[in-house]
């Protein structure tokens, strides 16, 4: 007894349609931002709660150092203006309006890591060992944190936006979809580096 394994099998590949894988990474994406945005304002909340607490002095030690409120307005602006640049060049579709997003990235993500790189209110005990001087420290090195997470996924985003905009053949359903779901990121990251700004503005 023999089985016959010649026989042709015909496989039918189902695709969604354009919009229906669209609005399924953007969803992916809100959620995502929902998780993120939870974070970002726990360590808010946590920021002015300890500041207002200030137990023994400790938010800003005696000697300790601040930065000026200016500082988080700094890699701030980066964020805002690569969010505006991609509303327009959704629209425009516009090559140009990629690159001042990719530009305003890079240079916004080597300042906040500058500013990490180089933060004034690290201290060193006799052991040698490092630690933050007082609260503040430690909640404004959390919050520059989380700002260079947003910088190095934003910069990927969109460094691949950049090059799927300077291809010749782009699928302009999926494209759409692509730009409105990447506009939910960079809008987010705008908005959560202005309240960071803000917050940590108030020292």
């Amino acid at each position: 007894m023999s089985t016959d394994t010649s026989a042709n099998h015909t496989f039918h590949i189902h695709h969604d349609a354009p919009a229906v894988v669209g609005r399924r990474e953007r969803l992916g994406v809100r959620l995502l931002i929902v998780a993120d945005a939870a974070f970002v304002v726990a360590m808010i909340f946590s920021y002015f709660y300890l500041r207002g607490l200030n137990a023994n002095g400790g938010w800003v030690p005696k000697g300790g150092h601040t930065l000026s409120a200016s500082t988080g307005w700094v890699v701030a602006a980066p964020l805002v203006i690569a969010a505006i640049a991609h509303k327009i060049g959704a629209k425009s579709r516009n090559v140009v309006t990629s690159g001042i997003v990719l530009l305003s990235m890079l240079v916004g993500g080597y300042l906040q890591w500058h500013q990490l790189a180089h933060m004034p209110f690290i201290s060193v005990d006799d052991g040698g060992r490092h630690f933050f001087e007082g609260a503040y420290a430690s909640n404004w090195a959390v919050l520059g944190g989380a700002n260079m997470f947003h910088y190095i996924i934003g910069t990927f985003l969109a460094l691949g936006l950049f090059i799927r905009r300077s291809r010749a053949k782009v699928d302009p359903t999926l494209e759409y979809w692509r730009q409105l779901t990447a506009s939910s990121w960079f809008t987010w990251i705008a908005i959560s580096a202005v309240l960071c700004a803000i917050t940590t503005g108030i020292i």
